[in-house]
C-alpha cells in the first residue's frame, strides 16, 4: 500500500513539473497604486513537447477575459503602463519569478503573442527565464491611439468600448535551449626549424638541372 502511495506521489510530481503556470499583470511604474496583482494567464504543457519540436502546448485560463477586463482601464490612464508575463516557480516568492514586460498600450491592437521559455540545456524541461512579445508591436515601439468609451480619443471623436478577446489570440510558446557558436577553423601552423623559423619550401629544379646528365 505504501509503495502505491509513493508511486502516485511520484507521478503527481512528474505531471506537476511538466506543467508550467503563467501569470500576468499590469504594472504602472509612475503610479504603483494603479498596478494590479498577478492573475492566472494559462499553462504550458511540456509533457506533450515532441522531441523534434521546440513548440509547446499552451492552454489559456477559462476566466482569462473576465480577469483581464479589470486591467484594461489602467492601460488607458497611463501610457507608461507595462504588461508583464511571469513564469511561476514553485517555492519561490512572487517577486522573484522570472518575467518579461512589454508596453501595455500595444494590447489594444494585439492578435498574436509569442513566449520563449529558456532552459539550461536541450534535455532540460526546467525553464529559468521567459521572453514575451506582441507581434503587432510597431517597429518604432510607440503607443498608438487607444479607443475609450469614457473619453474622446486623440482625434476628438468618441469611440466604442473595445473588448480584448485574449483567449482567441494566436499564442506560440517555444522552448529555447542555449546553443554553442560554431568553432573557428584554425589554420595549421607552418613547420618550424630548430631555430624557430618557418621551414622554407625547396625550390623546384629546372628541366636542365634535373636532366642535364641525359642531355650531355
Amino acid at each position: 500500500m505504501f509503495n502505491v502511495i509513493l508511486l502516485g506521489f511520484g507521478l503527481f510530481q512528474i505531471a506537476y513539473a511538466s506543467r508550467l503556470n503563467l501569470y500576468h499583470r499590469i504594472l504602472v511604474p509612475s503610479n504603483p497604486s494603479l498596478s494590479s496583482k498577478y492573475s492566472y494567464k494559462g499553462y504550458v504543457d511540456l509533457e506533450t513537447l515532441p522531441v523534434s519540436s521546440l513548440q509547446a502546448l499552451y492552454t489559456p485560463s477559462n476566466d482569462l477575459n473576465r480577469e483581464f477586463t479589470s486591467l484594461l482601464g489602467v492601460v488607458e490612464t497611463d501610457s507608461s503602463a507595462l504588461y508583464q508575463v511571469a513564469l511561476e516557480l514553485p517555492d519561490v516568492a512572487v517577486e522573484l519569478w522570472p518575467m518579461s514586460s512589454v508596453k501595455a498600450c500595444h494590447l489594444h491592437h494585439a492578435k498574436s503573442e509569442r513566449i520563449w521559455l529558456h532552459t539550461s540545456s536541450a534535455s532540460s524541461h526546467d525553464p529559468h527565464s521567459i521572453t514575451y512579445w506582441i507581434l503587432e508591436t510597431p517597429d518604432d515601439g510607440l503607443c498608438r491611439t487607444v479607443p475609450s468609451s469614457s473619453s474622446s480619443g486623440l482625434d476628438g471623436h468618441k469611440h466604442p468600448n473595445r473588448v480584448l478577446d485574449m483567449p482567441s489570440w494566436n499564442t506560440t510558446v517555444l522552448v529555447k535551449s542555449p546553443s554553442s557558436p560554431l568553432l573557428a577553423q584554425l589554420r595549421v601552423p607552418p613547420p618550424l626549424t630548430p631555430e624557430g623559423k618557418p621551414v622554407q619550401p625547396e625550390v623546384e629544379k629546372t628541366f636542365i638541372q634535373k636532366y642535364w646528365m641525359h642531355i650531355a
